[in-house]
C-alpha cells in the first residue's frame, strides 16, 4: 500500500512540476490566444526536433554497438591467445613458486629467501572466521556465482561512469589476476581474468578457489597468504586467528601498504622493553632510503637493546652504531583499525557473526607479535642481490612493498653476475685463518674483519664479493658496501690522476719530501708527518711507489690558485670515479667534511669509501679512464621468461686512455719497485696496485688490477664493538702485517682467479711511449726505470748524477687523524714489522744504473720488496715476488728540472 502512495506521489510531484513549466493561462483577449497557438506550433516542431535527435542518436548508437560488438570480438580473441587449461596442479605450482637466483653460468646460485613471507596451507588449516571475513568483504555472492558476478560488474561500470570507483573483481578473477595474468590495467588482461574466472568455477571447488586466494593474497609489509599473515603479524598460526585478527588481514586486501596491521616507528627513548620485545624492525639505510641519522636518544636506545635488554645481537648492535641499520619499532595501524571495524560491519549485516561477536571483536586490543628470525647462513652476495633487484624494481614503478614481494614471491629468474668459481675461491681464501694473522673473537665474531670485491672492469660486472668473515644471521653487515678509512688508496683517483690530466707535468717530475713548506698555510698549519722522512727529492712515480704522504700534499697544491680550487678538483675527480660516501658540505667560508685536504690526499674521510667503490674506481684506471657503474645481475625475467629489467649501467668517460695508462704505469712501480711487492700474482701478469693504512694501521688495503679483473682487499677491526659485561668500547687493533696482509691475502686470490690464464700485458695506447728515467730528480738514465709519457712530455735532459749515495730513514704510509692539529707522533711503518733503516745504492757510470751496491735493505718480515734491479739485498722472510726499490739515490737532494 505504501509503495502504491509513493508511486502516486511521484505522480502528483510530476504533474506538478510539468504544470509549473506550461505558460501562464490567460483568457482575456486575442492577442493571447495566437500567442497560445504560436506557441503550441513551436512545441510540436520541438517534438518533431526532439524525435529526429533521438533517432539520429538511436541509429549512431546502433552503429556504435555493431562496431563495438566487432572490435569487442576482436578483442577478446586476441586477448585469449595463448591461455592455459586451469586446474588445481597449475595454482598449486604458482602458489609454491619460488624467486630464483643464477650464477653467471646459468647453475643456480640459491632460491630468493622467503623466511615468513608466504607460506601456503590447505583450506582446513585457516580460521572459518578469516574465510568468512573475505568472502564478506571481497565477493559477498562468491558461492552463488559462476566465476563472475554480472551484477556487480555492472555495478561497477556504473560507478565507473559516475567517475566513482567500485572493484567488481569476483574472488575467482583475483585469483586468475594473482597466479595466471597479471596486475596491468589492460582491457585484455580482464578479458582473461573474466575467461579464467568462468574456467576456474568449472573445473574447481570453490574451497579449492577460495585456498588458492588465502594463500595468495598480499596483507602488506612482504607478506602473503593467511599463514605468513599470521606468522608475520601475530607469531601464531592461520587456524588460530581471532575473528579481530581476521577481519583486519581481510581489511588490508583494500590497499596493503595503506591498511598493514603496523606501521615503523621511531624510538623515543621512553619505551621499555616489554615495548619493543617482539615488536623491533630493521633497515638498511643507504643513501636512497632517506632515513634520518640516528641521533643520540637513538645510541642510547640502541645500547640498551643490546646490553640492558639483550634483544638484538652482537652484528645488529654494531650496525645499528655505525648507521649502516636502522631500527624503528611497530605500532598499531589506526587505519587498519578503521577498516577492520567495515569488515566487521559487513559480516555482521551479511549474517556471518551476531551482534555480540561484532561487539568483541571491535573490542578486542590487537596486539603485534614479530617473529623471531632464526639464523640462517645470507651471503654478502645474496645480500646485494636482494637489494639492487628490489631497487631496480621500484626503479619500474613499484613500492618497495610490492618489489620486496616480487622478489620474494615472484617466480623471477634473476641472472647474476656472479662466476661460481671465483666465489669459491673468495669464499675458501676467506675461512683460510692463516691469511688474517692476530686473529682474535670478540663476541663471537672474529676480529680483523675483511671485504674483498672482484670486478670485471670492461663491464662492470661483480664477479666475486665477500662482505665479512664467518657472518650469519639477518641482514649481516656488509663490509664490502660499507663505507672504511681508505687511507692512501685515495692519492691515485684524487692527487695523481688529475695532476697527470690537467697540469704540465709527468711522473718524472721530482719535488722534495721534506715536512713542511707548503703553499696554504692551512696546510702548514695541519703540517703531518712525512712517510718517506730524509730521502729528500724524488720523482712522482716514487712517490707514489713509496707512499710519500708530503709529496701527495704539494702535487695536490699544484692542482689550483687556491685551497678551494684544489679541494673542487679533487673532489670533482672523486665522483667522475663513483665515490658516492663524499661529505662535500661547508658553513659559510668554513669547510666542513671532506672538503679538506686530509681527507682528500691521505683519506682521513668523513665516512670513507666502501671496497666495491674503491674496485669500481680503480677499474677506470684500468678500462683506458672509462667508468662503468658496478652491477651484480644482468637481468630480470618472470617465471615463464618476459623480460622484467636488463641492467643498463652508467658509463663516462673520466680521463684519456693515455692519461690512464701513465697512472697505471705508475700504480705497476708499487708492486716492482714500492712497498706492494706482496700482491705480485706471477705467471708473466702484470699487476697495478695501490696498498694503504691508517693511523696505527687499524685499516689496511690493497687495491690492484691485472689485464682481466680489479679486485680490492680491505682489512681491520670494527669499530664501535663493546664489551656485553662492562659495556666500554673494545679498543681496536692494528692490523698485523699493516697493508703487507692486505697485499698478500688480494695475492693469494689473485693468483688462483688468474690460474690457467694467458700472460699478460696492460695495452699500450698508440700516444705512449717509455724512457728510463732517475728516480731521484726525473732525468733519463739508461739503467733508470722505465716509465710511461704522454708523446711530448717525457723529460728532455739527462740525469745530472754520476756516483749517488742515498740514505733513506724509513718508507712508511699513513692516514693522520682527519684533524688539523699541528703535532703529529712519528707514523708506525707499512709493510712490515721493522723499517729499513737505510738504502744506500752506488751508481757508477755515466748514468746508468747497474749499480754495484745492495740496494733495499730491509731486515723487517713479510715485507713486499725483493731483489731490486740495483742489486736489492732483502733479509726479511716471506717476502713477496715483487722487485726491489730501484733507486739511483744521492748524496745532496736538487731541485727538479726546469
Amino acid at each position: 500500500m505504501s509503495n502504491g502512495n509513493n508511486e502516486d506521489q511521484n505522480k502528483i510531484r510530476r504533474k506538478k512540476v510539468s504544470s509549473s513549466n506550461n505558460p501562464t493561462k490567460t483568457t482575456t483577449n486575442s492577442t493571447q490566444n495566437d500567442s497560445s497557438s504560436r506557441s503550441k506550433s513551436r512545441k510540436s516542431n520541438n517534438k518533431k526536433d526532439k524525435f529526429r535527435f533521438f533517432r539520429l542518436t538511436g541509429v549512431f548508437i546502433l552503429a556504435l554497438l555493431v562496431v563495438g560488438a566487432a572490435a569487442g570480438t576482436g578483442l577478446v580473441f586476441s586477448s585469449l591467445r595463448n591461455v592455459e587449461p586451469v586446474t588445481k596442479a597449475l595454482l598449486d605450482e604458482k602458489t609454491y613458486q619460488t624467486t630464483k637466483i643464477y650464477y653467471a653460468d646459468g647453475s643456480l646460485l640459491s632460491n630468493a629467501p622467503s623466511t615468513n613471507k608466504k607460506e601456503p596451507v590447505s583450506l582446513d588449516d585457516m580460521s572459518d572466521h578469516l574465510k568468512n571475513a573475505i568472502v564478506a568483504i571481497e565477493d559477498e555472492r562468491f558461492y552463488e556465482h559462476s566465476g563472475v558476478d554480472i551484477k556487480g560488474l555492472f555495478r561497477s561500470a556504473v560507478k565507473t561512469l559516475l567517475g566513482k570507483t567500485q572493484g567488481g573483481s569476483t574472488i575467482p578473477m583475483q585469483v586468475s589476476k594473482m597466479l595466471l595474468t597479471s596486475s596491468e590495467q589492460t582491457l585484455p588482461r580482464k578479458v582473461k581474468d573474466i575467461y579464467y574466472a568462468y574456467e576456474m568455477s568449472k573445473t574447481l571447488s570453490k574451497d579449492e578457489i577460495l585456498e588458492a586466494y588465502l594463500n595468495n593474497f598480499f596483507v602488506g609489509r612482504g607478506l602473503i597468504g593467511a599463514q605468513a599473515g599470521a606468522h608475520g603479524y601475530f607469531s601464531k598460526d592461520a587456524s588460530e586467528l581471532s575473528l579481530a585478527e581476521s577481519a583486519l588481514l581481510a581489511g588490508s586486501t583494500k590497499n596493503p601498504s595503506a591498511y598493514s596491521a603496523y606501521i615503523p616507528d621511531k624510538l623515543n627513548g621512553s619505551e621499555t622493553k616489554e615495548d619493543l620485545e617482539n615488536r623491533l624492525l630493521f633497515y638498511t639505510n643507504t643513501t636512497d632510503d632517506n632515513w634520518d641519522d640516528p641521533t643520540d636518544v637513538d645510541f642510547n636506545i640502541i645500547d640498551k637493546l643490546y646490553y640492558d635488554w639483550k634483544l638484538i645481537d652482537t652484528d645488529t648492535h654494531t650496525q645499528l652504531k655505525k648507521g649502516t641499520l636502522i631500527v624503528r619499532k611497530a605500532v598499531n595501524n589506526s587505519k587498519a583499525k578503521q577498516r577492520q571495524e567495515v569488515v566487521l560491519a559487513k559480516m555482521l549485516e551479511l549474517g556471518y557473526i551476531t551482534q555480540e561477536e561484532h561487539d568483541k571483536a571491535v573490542a578486542e586490543e590487537i596486539k603485534i607479535c614479530l617473529p623471531k628470525t632464526e639464523d640462517t647462513v645470507v651471503t654478502s652476495v645474496q645480500d646485494l642481490i636482494e637489494s639492487e633487484v628490489i631497487s631496480a624494481l621500484m626503479n619500474q614503478g613499484h613500492t618497495w612493498d610490492e618489489a620486496d614481494n616480487l622478489f620474494r614471491n615472484g617466480g623471477l629468474n634473476i641472472y647474476t653476475t656472479i662466476d661460481s668459481s671465483m666465489q669459491d675461491i673468495l669464499e675458501g681464501e676467506y675461512e683460510n685463518t692463516n691469511n688474517f694473522p692476530g686473529t682474535k673473537y670478540i663476541n663471537g665474531i672474529p676480529q680483523p674483519q675483511s671485504a674483498m670485491v672482484i670486478l670485471d672492469y670492461k663491464t662492470g660486472q661483480i664477479k666475486a664479493l665477500v662482505g665479512g668473515r664467518n657472518i650469519k644471521g639477518r641482514k649481516t653487515l656488509n663490509r664490502a658496501t660499507t663505507a672504511q678509512q681508505p687511507g692512501s688508496t685515495i692519492k691515485p683517483l684524487s692527487v695523481y690522476t688529475p695532476a697527470i690530466d690537467t697540469l704540465e707535468i709527468t711522473q718524472a717530475d721530482s719535488l722534495s719530501d721534506a715536512r713542511g713548506g707548503y703553499k696554504f698555510s692551512q696546510n702548514n698549519k695541519w703540517n703531518p708527518a712525512t712517510t718517506t722522512a730524509g730521502s729528500g727529492y724524488m720523482t712522482l712515480r716514487k712517490a707514489l711507489a713509496y707512499s710519500s704522504n708530503t709529496i701527495a700534499i704539494k702535487t695536490a697544491e699544484m692542482l689550483g690558485d687556491s685551497y678551494e680550487e684544489c679541494v673542487d678538483i679533487m673532489l670533482d675527480y672523486l665522483k667522475n670515479f663513483g665515490i658516492t660516501t663524499l661529505k662535500d658540505s661547508k658553513t659559510g667560508d668554513i669547510n666542513e667534511g671532506d672538503r679538506r685536504f686530509p681527507a682528500l690526499t691521505l683519506g682521513g674521510m668523513t665516512y670513507g669509501v666502501s671496497p666495491l667503490e674503491m674496485a669500481s674506481a680503480y677499474g677506470t684506471l684500468a678500462n683506458s679512464g672509462v667508468y662503468i657503474e658496478p652491477t651484480i645481475f644482468t637481468t630480470i625475467t618472470t617465471y615463464d621468461g618476459q623480460l622484467l629489467v636488463k641492467a643498463t649501467p652508467d658509463e663516462h668517460k673520466v680521463v684519456s686512455e693515455d692519461v690512464a695508462y701513465v697512472i697505471t704505469d705508475m700504480l705497476k712501480s708499487v708492486i716492482t719497485e714500492g712497498i706492494g711487492g706482496s700482491a705480485a700474482i706471477g705467471g708473466g701478469i702484470e699487476v697495478a696496485g695501490k696498498t694503504g693504512t691508517t693511523n696505527g694501521k687499524l685499516d689496511a688495503w690493497f687495491v690492484g688490477y691485472t689485464p682481466y679483473y680489479v679486485a680490492s682487499t680491505y682489512i681491520g677491526d670494527d669499530a664501535g664493538t663493546k664489551d656485553p659485561n662492562t659495556g666500554e668500547t673494545i679498543a681496536r687493533r692494528g692490523v698485523d702485517g699493516s697493508s703487507g696482509t692486505a697485499a698478500r691475502l688480494w695475492s693469494a686470490v689473485m693468483k688462483k682467479v688468474h690460474s690457467g690464464l694467458t700472460k699478460a700485458s696492460f695495452t699500450v695506447p698508440s700516444n705512449i711511449y717509455f724512457s728510463n728515467i732517475n728516480l731521484i730528480d726525473g732525468g733519463t738514465s739508461s739503467g733508470g726505470a722505465r716509465a710511461a709519457f704522454i708523446n711530448g712530455t717525457s723529460p728532455r735532459r739527462v740525469s745530472s748524477y754520476q756516483t749517488q749515495t742515498n740514505t733513506q730513514d724509513e718508507y712508511v704510509e699513513e692516514e693522520p687523524d682527519n684533524t688539523d692539529d699541528t703535532t703529529s707522533d712519528p707514523p708506525d711503518n707499512e709493510g712490515g714489522t721493522t723499517t729499513p733503516p737505510s738504502d744506500t745504492n752506488t751508481d757508477t757510470g755515466a748514468n746508468n744504473g747497474t749499480g754495484t751496491g745492495n740496494g733495499t735493505t730491509d731486515n723487517g718480515t713479510n715485507n713486499g720488496a725483493g731483489n731490486g734491479t740495483t742489486g736489492g739485498t732483502d733479509a726479511g722472510t716471506n717476502n713477496g715476488t715483487g722487485n726491489g726499490a730501484t733507486d739511483n739515490g744521492g748524496t745532496e737532494p736538487i731541485p727538479p728540472a726546469q
